[in-house]
């Protein structure tokens, strides 16, 4: 049996600050070279580990630790150890968030959280590197389209329009969400709050386009996503033309306004549409 679907959705950007550019002038003032630096104290990104294992846990950077007076680490107000780092075994899924706090010698106190993401087995949460050539080809296929004019129904006649060009930020995005919609078998925008759903389970709700796509450090004005699935859909040429005879998904492709693309599939014989398209637009602020 074939199955075949399509999603689309557009996210416009507003600027909330004034947009004009103004120049501010300051005073130069000499700074003295012995002039002593705050200490800092960074915990990193989120760490990952399996229900019931164990974990080594640290702070990924900590400055003046000779100056250091005490260490605390605490879960939901419970002290978990008084050392710079310890041993974490968690026996309960979910989101734990730690908190870190240091107490210096001249009673300062820096603190700072890391959020440990307890799961049933490993994920794999890597982004697989992309070739040039299906970068290529999935340009190709994009801005193909975009070179003439296309009648995208309701949403009106579009003339043709500049080509995009490829981030990578938008393919991690893409590929995140392709991976969740075939792992929890869903197939919406949201994420599926599983931890399949990177960016969502660790903000313990489902994910959306916007958090995906600054999960990885895309800095937007305008964002898109045409979603799609077909069993037969093996191909980009493939994906492209069924977007085209969407009037919504038509109109992310050729909407001048977008600058920058990234796309991305993940084939799953077991899965209901087999092969799952998810395509990002941007324009970066």
């Amino acid at each position: 049996m074939k199955y075949f679907a399509l999603l689309t959705l557009t996210t416009l950007g507003f600027c909330l600050t004034s947009c004009s550019g103004t120049e501010t002038k300051t005073s130069s003032v000499p700074q003295s070279t012995t002039e002593s630096v705050a200490p800092q104290l960074d915990m990193g990104e989120e760490r990952r580990m399996i229900l019931n294992d164990t974990l080594l846990i640290e702070p990924k950077k900590l400055s003046n630790p000779n100056e250091v007076a005490s260490y605390l680490w605490q879960y939901k107000g419970d002290t978990l150890a008084t050392t710079r780092s310890f041993s974490y075994t968690s026996t309960t899924l979910g989101v734990h968030l730690l908190n870190f706090s240091v107490t210096y010698n001249d009673a300062k106190v820096l603190s700072d959280t890391l959020n440990v993401i307890v799961t049933k087995e490993e994920i794999d949460v890597s982004i697989p590197k992309i070739s040039e050539a299906l970068k290529a080809k999935y340009l190709t296929a994009i801005n193909n389209a975009r070179a003439i004019a296309q009648d995208c129904g309701s949403k009106g006649k579009f003339s043709a329009t500049t080509p995009l060009t490829w981030n990578e930020k938008l393919y991690s995005a893409a590929y995140e969400h392709t991976q969740d919609l075939v792992k929890s078998q869903t197939f919406e925008h949201e994420g599926s709050g599983t931890p399949s759903d990177w960016t969502g389970y660790a903000l313990n709700k489902k994910s959306d386009l916007i958090e995906r796509a600054e999960a990885y450090g895309y800095k937007w004005h305008r964002l898109a996503e045409n979603l799609a699935g077909g069993t037969t859909m093996d191909d980009a040429q493939k994906a492209v033309d069924s977007w085209l005879e969407s009037d919504y998904h038509c109109e992310n492709l050729m909407n001048p306004n977008f600058t920058e693309v990234g796309m991305a599939m993940v084939k799953d014989e077991d899965s209901k549409y087999t092969h799952y398209w998810s395509q990002e637009f941007g324009t970066p602020k």
